[in-house]
């Protein structure tokens, strides 16, 4: 095409270089607090049963419709790490039926922890995977700050950038930096995973339709009745699927984030090398507008790049080659084609040439001779950060720290829930021993006054409420009382007859 394809060569090559610098990884083996997170199992909470025992009796329990505690589901969860991966699917099936149980709602904060850590132990990944995706409607299990860093750790060390970029996405969803200060590990591999995940063939390349197979007429229907129908919707957050849109908009979220914790007003650093970010939010969120196919806020917002282009001090020729190139695979629909429900809006051809055609010279000479010569571009001051955090053992410490009172935190909630539950069945048993008790005691107490009181007793069962079944008992009863009187003066009056 134009000046972008020109620069396509170069802008791999930088992004080749760039990987090399992600290969050592953020996380090191200490972050991990291995010794402390095995010492939760020496606990009085899992001295009780086996996990295959206490597995047994939760499946048993729900597939009865009976109960299950938030506390005995984590301590099965913690111990499932003593047995093999094969227990694994035994495992999911109880997830699932807790997952649809009012108890899910009260789940501890440990449980989930524990399912990513136990189906790290197994190098199941995959499987965790798609019980996140299934949070909605099964699992319930939604990830923490430690356990993503720890799965993005493990995705980014196998190059495996979909499934990393499932985890940011993940936590996305979850709205989880709008909620939290950034935090400097998850902050290296959100970056990191956005530098390497922008390269993919499935970002960079057209997204194609499948089309929608036409009704045949004469196929056989089979109509069936079920509970109710859902009417076709797409919810333009929680049903997006296609990786080029998730990717975007967690650089939108990215973006948000970095401008609400660097900004002057926050007088809060939540970290030494922070500061250094604040100057590639506008980049990010041009990426983030290009990723998501909004071409309406990506050509405002590079408008705004050509007024003050002082405000974008990271926007660079690369960075312009890639926005070029996403605005042209952008995934269309035919142009007398309506958006029909339960589908994603899409543009259509004539909306993305519009929009080349305002991106085409003159308009990107233009931006291209504003824009300040600098050796700085989105993939090297990523890169840069991600190497002046890892090497600060400050950091590190505090980080450690943060998992450390984490897992505190953990046991603490566990224990205080194992000595209320004690409590509770301790009374539990108190209360059905005195019952018991009393019971024997009015049982033996109408045994020796029953004959005393038999006018009270039965006046008062007659006046008790009484079931349906109990009333037409007694209805019954006095039918065949009335029968038997009519039968017997019938039979005074033939034995007087007689005698007469």
């Amino acid at each position: 095409m134009y000046t972008l394809r020109t620069c396509l060569p170069a802008f791999h090559r930088s992004w080749y270089c760039l990987r090399q610098l992600f290969q050592r990884g953020i996380v090191s083996s200490t972050y991990q607090c291995e010794e402390l997170w095995a010492s939760r199992l020496k606990a009085p909470a899992f001295n009780t049963h086996s996990a295959a025992d206490l597995g047994t009796q939760i499946l048993y329990r729900l597939s009865n419709s009976i109960p299950v505690t938030p506390f005995d589901y984590d301590v099965f969860v913690n111990k499932v790490q003593l047995t093999d991966n094969t227990f694994l699917d035994f495992l999911e099936k109880i997830i699932v039926k807790f997952g649809k149980t009012q108890s899910a709602l009260h789940v501890l904060p440990s449980t989930a922890h524990a399912l990513v850590r136990l189906y790290m132990h197994h190098n199941e990944e995959a499987r965790l995977l798609d019980i996140l995706r299934r949070r909605k409607s099964d699992t319930c299990i939604f990830l923490d700050e430690v356990s993503a860093n720890l799965l993005l750790r493990q995705f980014l060390a196998k190059k495996d950038l979909k499934s990393a970029l499932n985890v940011i996405w993940e936590l996305c969803l979850q709205s989880y930096l709008e909620e939290n200060f950034l935090r400097p590990y998850l902050l290296c591999h959100w970056l990191e995973t956005i530098s390497l995940a922008v390269q993919l063939d499935e970002i960079l390349t057209k997204h194609n339709e499948e089309p929608l197979q036409e009704e045949d007429e004469n196929e056989e229907v089979d109509f069936r009745r079920v509970p109710y129908l859902r009417n076709p919707n797409y919810d333009a957050w929680f049903d997006i699927a296609r990786p080029r849109l998730q990717l975007g908009h967690c650089c939108l979220s990215l973006a948000k984030a970095l401008e609400r914790d660097c900004s002057p007003s926050a007088n809060k650093a939540v970290f030494s090398t922070m500061p250094a970010l604040s100057s590639l939010a506008p980049t990010l969120r041009l990426l983030g507008f290009a990723l998501t196919e909004n071409t309406n806020d990506l050509l405002s917002y590079l408008r705004k790049a050509v007024e003050s282009p002082g405000d974008f001090p990271v926007l660079d020729q690369q960075c312009l080659t890639c926005i070029g190139q996403l605005i042209e695979s952008c995934a269309t629909r035919p142009e007398d084609a309506d958006v029909r429900p339960g589908e994603p809006s899409l543009l259509k051809p004539s909306e993305v040439s519009a929009a080349l055609e305002k991106f085409k010279p003159p308009f990107f000479q233009h931006l291209s001779g504003r824009l300040k010569p600098t050796e700085k571009t989105l993939h090297t001051e990523i890169a840069n950060f991600v190497a002046a955090t890892t090497a600060d053992e400050t950091i590190l410490a505090q980080e450690k720290a943060r998992v450390e009172e984490l897992y505190t935190d953990f046991a603490t909630t566990r224990d205080k829930v194992w000595q209320r539950e004690i409590s509770r069945i301790r009374r539990k048993n108190v209360l059905h021993e005195v019952k018991s008790k009393l019971r024997e005691l009015l049982d033996e107490e109408e045994r020796l006054t029953y004959f005393d009181n038999l006018g009270t007793i039965e006046h008062r069962a007659w006046l008790a409420p009484r079931t349906r079944r109990e009333r037409q008992w007694s209805r019954l009863k006095e039918w065949k009382q009335e029968l038997q009187e009519h039968q017997a003066r019938k039979q005074g009056s033939r034995e007087s007859f007689s005698e007469v």
